[in-house]
């Protein structure tokens, strides 16, 4: 009996065993799962983000917010620019000239679509994400401005051709419902604001817009202050009424880009946006 008892006090250990090193298995074998669809996932955006032409680098921690006047909330912004890779008609020239070298000065409008190899080291202004090469003299600008009791603040900064797409659509879809115009219509009006996906100059992070997303920008305490101040700072209006032959684009008191403090004064002072800038700069201007 005793020998009996031996024997299924051993079956039932090796049991024991058995159970233990298939839970084990199994614990290894979800890990290891795991990892490889973290893997996989980490690749796909990796391929994602090369596929538009768009490189992010991150640089430190987000700085804390900007102060804002209790009744200003910054809004998503919904003018300036990108185009659909499925259906918006995007105007392209025979040869897009190269760009110049300085960064500062990069084209990008609705022929000249976002360098491939551009990259955008993003810095934190409230909730927007800029470039750090405009991030200093933005900070100096919003500073002088509120010493003066002038508020701005930046209500649209960097976009992804994704945020662009949806913007465009929701452009269209607005006109669409209530203006009663065909789809075709719609875009075509649209257009004449927001540019294409991949087309943005909020591609680049040196554009955003300003305040209070609306023509009555124009006549407000803050836009009188970036006419005398912006060009101090580096920023110049990137969309005129004047300018719209060389634009293509309609005029956005709020839009500014940033270019740096010597171009910005010298484009003042020659009258020139940015696309008759480029083409004075390739020329041999000085």
């Amino acid at each position: 009996m005793r020998n009996a008892s031996y024997r299924r006090s051993g079956r039932a250990r090796r049991r024991t065993h058995f159970r233990l090193l298939v839970a084990a298995g199994g614990l290894v074998l979800a890990g290891l799962i795991i990892v490889l669809a973290s893997w996989f996932a980490a690749q796909k955006e990796e391929r994602d983000a090369q596929g538009q032409g768009l490189f992010i680098t991150v640089d430190g921690a987000p700085d804390s917010a900007l102060s804002l006047p209790p009744e200003s909330t910054p809004s998503s912004g919904d003018s300036d620019d990108e185009a659909q890779s499925t259906g918006y008609t995007v105007g392209s020239a025979p040869e897009t000239p190269a760009q110049l070298d300085d960064p500062l000065l990069v084209l990008v409008n609705s022929e000249t679509p976002i360098p491939e190899d551009w990259e955008v080291t993003p810095r934190m202004v409230g909730e927007q994400v800029v470039d750090a090469r405009m991030y200093d003299d933005y900070i100096a600008m919003h500073d002088a401005a509120g010493a003066e009791d002038i508020w701005i603040w930046i209500a649209s900064g960097y976009r992804s051709v994704e945020d662009q797409e949806r913007i465009l659509e929701e452009n269209i879809q607005q006109r669409m419902d209530e203006d009663g115009m065909t789809r075709e219509e719609a875009e075509a009006d649209a257009l004449r604001t927001v540019n294409p996906p991949g087309y943005s100059e909020h591609h680049t992070g040196l554009a955003v817009d300003l305040n209070d997303v609306d023509d009555g920008f124009e006549s407000t305490e803050a836009y009188a202050w970036l006419e005398e101040h912006a060009a101090d700072y580096g920023f110049v209006q990137r969309y005129r009424s004047t300018k719209v032959a060389y634009t293509g684009i309609d005029n956005e008191s709020w839009h500014y880009r940033y270019v740096g403090r010597e171009h910005a004064q010298r484009m003042k002072a020659l009258d020139m946006c940015l696309e008759e800038y480029v083409d004075y700069i390739r020329s041999g201007g000085t």
